[in-house]
């Protein structure tokens, strides 16, 4: 192992991108990790972290920039967490994510072979997001709006500096802005001592129809002036609901603390294709409009409904992808750990009629081995996990009892490529993987995988 220790500046070449968009260069045979730099890259770099394995290193210099670097849009792109890829073209973030995706398949799925089709991006990959956390903090005497910057509870990316985010919708941006100047005309109401009793703002627009909601997340129930506060925050923007969260811990987020609605109905109604959804504070919905709508379209593809099938969804949330698929169904059961999921999901049911659509609450670990084992599979099964993957109990249900078509939709390469090695062990067949690129500018990739029982043929169906 080379003699190097932390403060040690090394100078190497780029070659690689790692999992989480950093740079992946060697020096005298070990592996080094340098985040912001890209492949082709020559740098001088600090040596901050030196493990077994790898060294981990700060960037101080680009001495030749490789032809795969660009110049960031947002200033702060080098300090702030919100983005990661930003100094990359659009295109190589594709083909940088096509190759994550297809690596972790082959490294720690074991699976070779397997059909990986091109990025489905956007068009235009900014603004894209319709909701968005800002982290409150008490700077300079004011109280700032912002990210945070890596790894750290220190804001790399201020509104007030900055004005505005890439990757956020524009007018969530004014919005930011304008709130962070009513927070600080009520600066004293919301100081406890030194410190602030907001913890964050979150801000949710439904683009459909135009509704946007200011969540408060709090570290006390009440303070002073909080009507006056909420009923200023209701009239600026198009504003139509402010909720307060009271986290139990400081930066937890949803199904935490108790909620309750400042001003408004609580909720805001956004729609997908001639769906309707209401969507509370704790509701997870996805955050690209127009990404969704193309994840969710290749869901109902790979589904492949004759309007004869049973289908679950598994880890439904409130519903979307349930719903969705409803009209193509014979009945669907969506299967959800969370109550407020739940109740909203039954909800979004009855706004749109379906009363082909059940929902039960509970942990799908626990249930779906019940349901299989009394004989209550389904014919085609949806998996959207939360980024930890399907839980192993699971997987174990579905290879005692196969599914005829599993749809398994991933928010993380790594969990994908370990559950499809189990599965591809277990009697289904990875039919292919389709890449969507949900979070431009960012190393995340969604994918939308196909699986089918090895001795079927669902073509020939």
């Amino acid at each position: 192992m080379p003699c190097v220790q932390p403060g040690e500046q090394v100078i190497l070449e780029v070659e690689d991108l790692s999992h989480s968009g950093e740079g992946v260069g060697r020096w005298q045979g070990q592996v080094v990790f340098v985040p912001l730099a890209v492949p082709g890259d020559r740098v001088r770099a600090t040596v901050v972290e030196v493990r077994k394995k790898y060294l981990r290193a700060r960037l101080e210099e680009v001495l030749l920039p490789g032809p795969a670097r660009c110049r960031p849009r947002c200033p702060s792109f080098a300090r702030c967490g919100g983005c990661h890829v930003q100094h990359l073209p659009y295109d190589y973030q594709l083909q940088y994510k096509a190759k994550l995706v297809r690596d972790s398949l082959e490294r720690i799925g074991k699976l070779t072979g397997v059909k990986v089709l091109p990025v489905l991006g956007m068009d235009n990959p900014w603004h894209y997001r319709n909701k968005v956390r800002f982290h409150v903090a008490h700077r300079a005497g004011r109280l700032a709006l912002g990210l945070y910057a890596p790894g750290s509870h220190v804001l790399g990316h201020w509104m007030a500096r900055d004005a505005v985010c890439h990757i956020v919708d524009g007018e969530l941006n004014n919005l930011a802005l304008m709130i962070e100047c009513l927070l600080n005309k009520y600066r004293e109401s919301l100081l406890d001592g030194s410190k602030t009793l907001l913890s964050y703002v979150t801000l949710r627009k439904a683009v459909a129809t135009g509704e946007t909601m200011v969540v408060l997340a709090t570290t006390k129930d009440r303070w002073p002036r909080q009507e006056e506060l909420a009923g200023e925050l209701a009239r600026i923007g198009r504003v139509t609901t402010v909720v307060q969260q009271t986290a139990v811990l400081p930066d937890r987020e949803v199904d935490v603390g108790h909620t309750r609605t400042l001003y408004g109905k609580g909720y805001i109604t956004d729609r997908l294709g001639d769906l309707v959804f209401r969507l509370s504070a704790t509701s997870f919905y996805q955050v690209n409009p127009v990404q969704t709508r193309v994840l969710y379209e290749k869901v109902r593809e790979y589904a492949g409904l004759t309007g004869l099938e049973r289908v679950m969804d598994a880890y439904c949330g409130v519903g979307t992808i349930a719903l969705f698929l409803a009209r193509q169904a014979r009945e669907v059961l969506g299967v959800e750990v969370s109550p407020r999921a739940v109740a909203d999901a039954r909800q979004n049911a009855r706004l749109n009629n379906l009363n082909n659509v059940s929902f039960v609450r509970g942990a799908v670990e626990k249930l779906l081995p019940r349901l299989f084992d009394r004989g209550g599979g389904p014919d085609v099964l949806v998996l959207d996990p939360p980024r930890r993957g399907c839980h192993r109990s699971v997987l174990e249900a579905l290879a005692r009892c196969p599914v005829p078509r599993v749809v398994y939709v991933s928010c993380d390469p790594g969990t994908l490529a370990r559950d499809l090695g189990f599965l591809a062990g277990h009697g289904y067949r990875v039919v292919e993987v389709q890449p969507v690129d949900m979070f431009p500018q960012t190393h995340h990739v969604e994918c939308v995988c196909l699986l089918e029982q090895a001795n079927v043929d669902l073509e020939e169906e």
